[in-house]
């Protein structure tokens, strides 16, 4: 039974109705006095508030995926329940060796009546990837629109838009089933208001129950080398992606923003925006995130944004920082960011009044963001 699954859901709200029961039913019959019965009713009362306590908490995980798996929740937890960096299986449509597998997954993007049209809908695509440079192997969702599949765009070669999750996106399906990205760009490319481009969703979570913050690791992943070389060399030997950085940009929510913000400024050569969805700028460091920089003080102010903006040359690139004034808990750090950014850095951002660490506040941002995406990178 998943952890965010309906059927847990329903179990544990049988539990809570039956401890309620039985409470109301033994009630009585320990109502006497003495220790033995006050005992019988203090674990009644708490027998019934922890039963409510776990159902709210498995709701509030379901709605927020802080966790997906059991293996997710054990491994937060410091237990040894850890998935090993797993190899695409053989397929015979494999693209660049056996560094990229491409699966259509037509039913996961737009359609009309029922029946998906590349030409009219676009498509969405499953890639298993396996960097070359760093061993690391994850997967992505594609959704190409529909421009890609009309013969007026033959040669043209799109813009890519990775899109990186916050950790740990348990619901690997994320940027699909909550951000609804194929439908909102075929509807916003319908109507006129960006241009046709390739969206590449990840997760940042390569390792479960470790967050990297996408970094190259001293003695683990090199999950900073894998974002910014391994995926766009895999997509650019899968699709007909851009051969210049102008055409790469990167966006992301919660940690996500902030390896977009961080890749898109360590490696301007590669990508020319970046968008920070309610991302921090500083180098995190937490139970989570186990010592990422191997004691190394210089490595991680290298990974601290902020550090380098106020102490290193700016790199000519544009970041948009999409945040709120109230409620949102790393808007503190964007100010900072923003405040240290200088040419030929340019900065732009998206302000809500209001809005929470959450997935019904990011949503409010995507929009804007793509929008603002598709007019700073240039197809070929």
């Amino acid at each position: 039974m998943g952890l965010t699954s309906w059927g847990l859901l329903g179990l544990l709200a049988v539990v809570v109705f039956a401890c309620l029961g039985a409470t109301v039913w033994a009630w009585p019959r320990v109502a006497s006095r003495g220790a033995r019965a006050a005992g019988v009713r203090v674990l009644l009362l708490l027998g019934c508030q922890v039963a409510v306590m776990l159902t709210l908490i498995t709701a509030l995980n379901s709605y927020y995926l802080f966790y997906g798996t059991w293996t997710d929740l054990i491994s937060a937890a410091g237990g040894n329940a850890q998935a090993g960096r797993h190899k695409p299986p053989p397929n015979p449509n494999a693209a660049a060796a056996t560094e990229v597998v491409r699966t259509v997954r037509a039913k996961l993007g737009p359609s009309r009546g029922g029946k998906h049209v590349p030409e009219r809908d676009g498509q969405v695509e499953h890639l298993d990837i396996r960097g070359i440079r760093t061993g690391i192997s994850a997967e992505a969702y594609v959704y190409l629109p529909p421009q890609y599949f009309q013969p007026a765009y033959a040669a043209r070669r799109l813009p890519v838009v990775i899109l990186i999750a916050g950790y740990p996106a348990a619901d690997r399906l994320v940027w699909i089933s909550k951000g609804h990205i194929p439908q909102d760009a075929a509807q916003a490319g319908a109507a006129g208001q960006i241009q046709p481009m390739i969206y590449v969703m990840m997760r940042p979570t390569v390792e479960d129950g470790w967050d990297t913050e996408c970094a190259d690791v001293p003695g683990g992943p090199k999950v900073e080398t894998f974002f910014a070389q391994d995926v766009p060399e895999a997509v650019s030997a899968t699709y007909r992606a851009p051969y210049g950085r102008q055409g790469w940009g990167l966006a992301g929510y919660s940690t996500g923003g902030y390896c977009a913000t961080k890749l898109t400024l360590l490696h301007s050569d590669r990508f020319a925006a970046g968008v920070s969805m309610a991302g921090h700028f500083h180098a995190l460091l937490d139970t989570t995130t186990r010592e990422l920089y191997g004691g190394s003080k210089s490595l991680q102010r290298g990974n601290d944004l902020i550090w380098r903006l106020r102490n290193l040359p700016q790199p000519p690139v544009s970041i948009l920082v999409a945040s709120a004034d109230v409620g949102e808990k790393t808007f503190p750090s964007a100010q900072r960011f923003m405040a240290a950014a200088r040419p030929p850095l340019v900065v732009d951002k998206v302000l809500l009044p209001t809005g929470g660490h959450n997935f019904k506040t990011f949503r409010k941002y995507i929009p804007p963001s793509v929008r603002w995406l598709s007019g700073h990178l240039r197809g070929e």
